[in-house]
């Protein structure tokens, strides 16, 4: 019965060993590497390119929105006004990806710093006290650290994936709210001399000046609105690419595990049965 014993406290003690050393090395070795800044480079360039161009769109908006406002009478202002509370997208936007980068720092340094170790602790415990809960619970720690350390990049990866595809249009959308900003100011340069030739001319003069005024003032107005479509065209690709795809997939990772876990907690209800019968 003594030599039977044996090689099952050698075993253990290799397992416990086994374990031990996976946990220094994901505390000692592995978090440093994917803590890295060259590990996540690629990520975070992307993020910063998708910041850069928010941050065009949101000065390009400013300033669309102020060249507007500074047309003679209240025709343009409420379309101003519209493109002005644009602001707030572009904030919540810019929140979005900082947010990410933060996770891609943190996310590694907890899941292979601290889940990891303490998932591989509980293991050997449980080589000792032989409880079923330790056992479930290092092993659910254990999925849960490497589903939220892969959670992140996919969800960049997939918004980026759908975010290159509508980059060229959004470009486009910066290049044509640029040329409609230096059109309107044009435009004003325009009204301030027919208002000094209004005082010195009159009759059919005035009357023709009017009516070109009305034109080009419905003509900036046209302008605006289109400029506005494209902000909103613009900002719709942003927030599916910055904020609901990200939420989206974490939301089939957290589905994932929960079946998982659903299933293991199905397992051990139905061995805990057995047992009783």
């Amino acid at each position: 019965m003594i030599e039977q014993s044996k090689p099952k406290v050698s075993k253990r003690m290799l397992i416990g060993v086994a374990l031990l050393i996976i946990a220094l090395l994901s505390i000692f070795v592995v978090s440093k590497v994917v803590t890295a800044p060259d590990f996540n480079q690629e990520t975070v360039n992307a993020l910063d390119d998708k910041k850069v161009t928010v941050m065009k769109l949101a000065a390009t908006a400013a300033a669309s929105s102020t060249a507007l406002s500074l047309l003679p009478g209240d025709v343009a202002t409420p379309i101003a006004n519209q493109i002005a509370e644009l602001t707030t997208y572009f904030i919540v936007i810019l929140g979005a990806i900082l947010l990410e980068k933060i996770l891609i720092a943190v996310v590694g340094y907890l899941t292979f710093g601290f889940i990891i170790p303490l998932a591989c602790l509980l293991g050997i415990i449980y080589l000792f006290v032989k409880s079923d809960i330790l056992r479930n619970l290092a092993i659910k720690l254990t999925i849960f650290g490497l589903v939220i350390f892969v959670t992140i990049p996919v969800s960049i990866k997939a918004s980026d994936l759908i975010y290159e595809s509508y980059q060229s249009s959004i470009e486009q959308t910066i290049e044509t709210a640029n040329q409609n900003k230096e059109d309107i100011d044009a435009k004003k340069k325009d009204f301030a001399e027919e208002d000094k030739n209004w005082m010195e001319k009159i009759g059919d003069y005035i009357s023709n000046a009017a009516s070109k005024i009305g034109n080009d003032i419905s003509a900036i107005v046209k302008k605006g609105e289109d400029t506005l479509a494209s902000f909103l065209d613009a900002i719709a690709v942003l927030v599916i690419t910055s904020c609901v795809i990200p939420i989206i997939v974490l939301i089939v990772f957290a589905l994932i595990i929960k079946i998982t876990f659903s299933f293991d907690s199905a397992k051990v209800s139905t061995i805990f049965r057995e047992k009783r019968k």
